[in-house]
């Protein structure tokens, strides 16, 4: 028997903060459609079930657009079952009763079963989170399957998973949701959980290869393979632009940095190093020069600092020179002496802080 294990879909996202409007449009429509293209990769990995650890949408109440694109799936696959656990995001909301082939779980133990594989999973809440292990029971002769939503703790407490608590209780498999990056161990001597991560990131706090878990349940044991999914993979990347000469000069080192990665993939792309130019205008002139060609979108984000002799201005009979020793002589933290330190170096010459 073959189940794909997936989590943390977040349907209707909130994403206009971490793109322009038209690319969050397109980002939010790429990931509702990446449930209708992970229903088409069951089918061609043969797949018997799809199981969603919690998070398939966002917030509660789901958006009502969401809600029919996401059932009307279901529905529309009735050779597919779905196993569909609320997690912390969309807690509340109402899956139907009506569905042959969803099976959804509650905050009391419930199972499906097929196949000689037994599916067993519970919302974590405030009123069954201290109970919720002691009252597990394995089927016996059967491949055991346990889906669970929460990040990882030492103790019980509501949205948390205590791992210790599961270890050596017959569990085959741990199927898990809430951490958005793909995470895995052993259970004990006989089982193994895993967390699937996203499978899509919605922001550059998501980067990296995103997809979902194909699970196959055969001799008594679960074995995982990672299916890449994502239409989309984002990117994080530093440039040193220490050695450029000037604007120019780093933007193409920063064009050289990115240029392996695919034209479709987002980036972040942070300039560090100390430079010796001016760099008040960089990201934004950085950006424009990435915006409105064939990359989908570059986020430049300037983190350089001004390549400066301290040791010599601070020695200076002139104004930059005493305006430094007393920064030097106050008691800001050293991070925010270097902020104020360039701010004030660019006001005394001229330059705009902008």
């Amino acid at each position: 028997m073959k189940l794909i294990h997936t989590a943390d879909l977040h349907l209707g996202s909130k994403i206009e903060s971490k793109f322009p409007q038209d690319k969050a449009k397109t980002r939010r429509g790429e990931i509702r459609n990446s449930f209708a293209r992970m229903i088409d990769r069951a089918r061609e990995l043969g797949a018997d079930a799809i199981l969603i650890a919690g998070d398939a949408f966002d917030t509660a109440p789901a958006t009502p657009e969401d809600a029919a694109f996401f059932f009307g799936a279901i529905k529309n696959n009735p050779d597919l079952f779905f196993l569909l656990l609320h997690g912390n995001h969309d807690a509340g909301v109402p899956f139907p009763a009506d569905v042959p082939n969803l099976v959804t779980f509650s905050d009391e133990w419930s199972r499906w079963e097929k196949d000689g594989v037994a599916v067993s999973g519970i919302e974590i809440t405030k009123d069954n989170f201290a109970s919720l292990y002691d009252r597990f029971a394995p089927v016996p002769g059967k491949i055991n399957i346990v889906t669970l939503h929460g990040r990882l703790g030492s103790s019980p407490a509501p949205d948390t998973v205590v791992l210790s608590k599961l270890s050596d209780r017959g569990i085959d498999y741990l199927a898990l949701g809430d951490y958005h990056a793909g995470q895995d161990g052993k259970l004990g001597a006989r089982g193994l959980w895993a967390y699937p991560g996203c499978p899509e990131g919605r922001g550059f706090d998501e980067p990296g290869e995103k997809g979902f878990l194909l699970l196959t349940a055969e001799n008594g044991e679960v074995k995982t393979e990672f299916i890449p999914h994502a239409c989309r993979t984002l990117h994080e990347i530093d440039c040193d632009v220490s050695s450029a000469d000037g604007e120019y000069a780093a933007i193409e080192l920063a064009k050289n940095a990115i240029a392996a990665i695919p034209d479709k993939d987002p980036i972040r792309l942070n300039l560090v190093g100390a430079v010796n130019f001016d760099h008040t205008n960089l990201a934004q002139n950085a950006t424009e020069r990435f915006g409105g060609g064939r990359r989908f979108f570059v986020s430049v984000k300037d983190k350089t600092s001004l390549a400066l002799d301290l040791d010599e201005i601070r020695g200076e009979l002139s104004l930059r020179g005493e305006y430094l020793r007393l920064l030097h002589a106050s008691d800001l933290p050293d991070d925010e002496k270097n902020a104020v330190l360039e701010c004030g170096l660019r006001a005394l010459s001229g330059q705009s802080l902008d």
